[in-house]
């Protein structure tokens, strides 16, 4: 079902509170390509081959699933074309990101879930030689979020083409735009281009801002409060001294 932007202005120029509100209990996650239509939920998404039968597993698992595209027009992808699968571990002191080329006519995915729900880095693909930069266009899910996201993950895509994917529902449409950045899990929303630069920049130098962060996914919501308490004191903070 689709949500109404109905929040008022304020919900997306940072004046409302967004302290400590990334998901609390989203530590594995799997990023399917998938062109779309995208119906309110991932899992009623139909999918080629095995896909559709590892995305229901994955999500009995507690693994958070998203759904991601290029920026730009949509271009049908069958069952022959290969399709971006990303698995990534966004807690703990070493978060990780695999990625894989996967054909789903020819058996669909060779992910280890269980592993991954574990946090044990599986033998999927390859290491993402670069960070996962995701923006949420879910209209679907609220209209707020393809106004603001739309425009916003086009212009990063722009200047982050080979890292920047449009993403189903992260959490949080009153946010909008919302930016996670994997595979540390880090939220920030509302965020415009300058702000989504600045975090993005900050990220690749090894730092986290405080500016519109919402908190790290995957964090209890009191981790999340203190690490606000301590970066809306410093301003930004080393990127390894998140708990």
């Amino acid at each position: 079902m689709t949500i109404g932007c109905e929040h008022g202005a304020a919900c997306h120029d940072g004046s409302a509170p967004s302290t400590a509100t990334a998901p609390q209990a989203s530590r594995a996650w799997l990023l399917i390509e998938h062109p779309g239509p995208w119906p309110a939920e991932p899992a009623g998404a139909e999918q080629p081959g095995r896909l559709g039968a590892l995305v229901s597993a994955a999500e009995a698992l507690g693994i958070r699933v998203q759904l991601i595209r290029r920026s730009g027009r949509r271009v049908p992808l069958l069952a022959t074309d290969p399709r971006a699968v990303f698995a990534s571990w966004t807690a703990g002191d070493s978060p990780w990101l695999r990625r894989a080329l996967v054909t789903p006519s020819a058996g669909g995915a060779d992910l280890d879930l269980g592993a991954l729900a574990d946090g044990r880095e599986p033998t999927f693909g390859e290491p993402a030689s670069q960070p996962v930069f995701l923006v949420c266009v879910h209209g679907r899910r609220d209209l707020c979020c393809a106004r603001l996201g739309l425009p916003l993950a086009q212009s990063l895509a722009a200047r982050y083409p080979e890292q920047v994917w449009q993403s189903t529902h992260v959490g949080g449409h009153r946010y909008a735009g919302n930016l996670v950045i994997l595979p540390h899990g880090l939220y920030y929303g509302p965020v415009a281009m300058t702000q989504a630069t600045a975090s993005i920049e900050a990220y690749a130098n090894g730092t986290v801002l405080a500016d519109r962060y919402r908190g790290r996914a995957g964090q209890p919501r009191e981790i999340q409060e203190k690490e606000h308490a301590r970066l809306a004191e410093a301003g930004s903070l080393p990127l390894d001294s998140l708990h």
